[in-house]
């Protein structure tokens, strides 16, 4: 094998001295030299030693994860040979993996080589805010090849658009989103509830409900929707995903002849009850303005008013 190897570099030599010589036939120019090592060396070098146990160029030096889902923290180590990768934890040198051997007895920690990429990779499970730091991924060299991870374990926090409550008519759409911020992995799930109970979906006795899910970055949206929406989808409705605390907001479904086409979480307040306060209180005013030009007695009408009757409207009119 080797002998057949040495014969192909002869081969593959004696090539690259031909074409050197055909270029100086073919280029009498005076820039000889420079392109006789451009054709050699080019061709040469996919023949030269391979290099010994190393990092690939491309390995992260930082990794981050989130709280309720496991952190894998790769190791580019290549061409290891009969050599061997180790994970040790910086901050109190501990040796926690040797290959695939743990040496630690905090259960989360394990190590496996991909079989995928060739990467050893570090996984922690049920990772936590204090394993946030630096990791160290060495190759038993002489002497020992090393390179250091940082890895950041942030605590994923959950978000429901609105302003903690939302009023719709009936027939209208209900939708309700819920943002999942700093996880830079999708949570496992993300379950919706009604007044304490899993939602179920699909369609039913002509309503639809469904659910949508988009991850982005290290943010994840789920929408809930809830068409022809009816009073019984009024109560509180809670978001839960898998790494964050549960949020819950309030649904106020209204009796409306005239129902809108969508309410969102974005409503913060009833517009049938918003118009009706705002009736009562010109209706008042307009009282109060017109006693106030028919009663020449000042204080009695404030005593009038506080005592909070109604205020017989036909005096208005009466000739004093």
């Amino acid at each position: 094998m080797r002998g057949s190897l040495l014969l192909q570099a002869l081969l593959l030599q004696l090539t690259d001295v031909l074409l050197v010589e055909s270029k100086l036939r073919t280029n009498p120019t005076g820039n000889n030299q420079v392109e006789a090592q451009a054709v050699g060396m080019a061709d040469w070098a996919a023949f030269s030693t391979p290099k010994g146990p190393h990092f690939a160029p491309d390995t992260p030096t930082c990794v981050t994860a989130a709280v309720g889902a496991p952190a894998h923290v790769p190791c580019k180590a290549r061409n290891l040979g009969s050599k061997s990768v180790s994970w040790i934890r910086h901050r109190d040198l501990h040796v926690l993996t040797v290959s695939s051997f743990t040496f630690t007895n905090d259960e989360r920690f394990s190590a496996h080589r991909d079989p995928a990429t060739g990467d050893w990779v570090l996984v922690l499970r049920r990772p936590l805010p204090s394993d946030s730091g630096f990791y160290e991924c060495s190759i038993s060299t002489k002497p020992v090849t090393t390179i250091s991870v940082k890895l950041d374990v942030v605590v994923p926090t959950a978000e429901l658009l609105g302003d903690g409550e939302v009023y719709l008519d009936r027939g209208s759409t209900l939708n309700l989103t819920c943002v999942v911020h700093f996880s830079p992995t999708p949570p496992e799930f993300i379950l919706w509830y009604h007044r304490d109970k899993l939602v179920n979906y699909g369609s039913r006795e002509g309503r639809e409900i469904k659910v949508a899910t988009v991850h982005k970055g290290d943010t994840t949206r789920s929408s809930l929707l809830v068409h022809n929406a009816t009073v019984w989808d009024s109560g509180r409705y809670s978001c839960k995903p898998s790494n964050a605390q549960k949020i819950s907001i309030d649904v106020h479904v209204l009796k409306s002849e005239t129902p809108a086409a969508m309410q969102t979480t974005t409503s913060s307040a009833p517009p049938a009850a918003a118009s009706h306060l705002l009736s009562q209180v010109f209706v008042t005013a307009f009282c109060v303005l017109a006693a106030a030009a028919h009663t020449p007695d000042v204080a009695s009408l404030l005593i009038f008013i506080s005592s909070g009757r109604p205020f017989p409207l036909f005096t208005l009119f009466t000739n004093r």
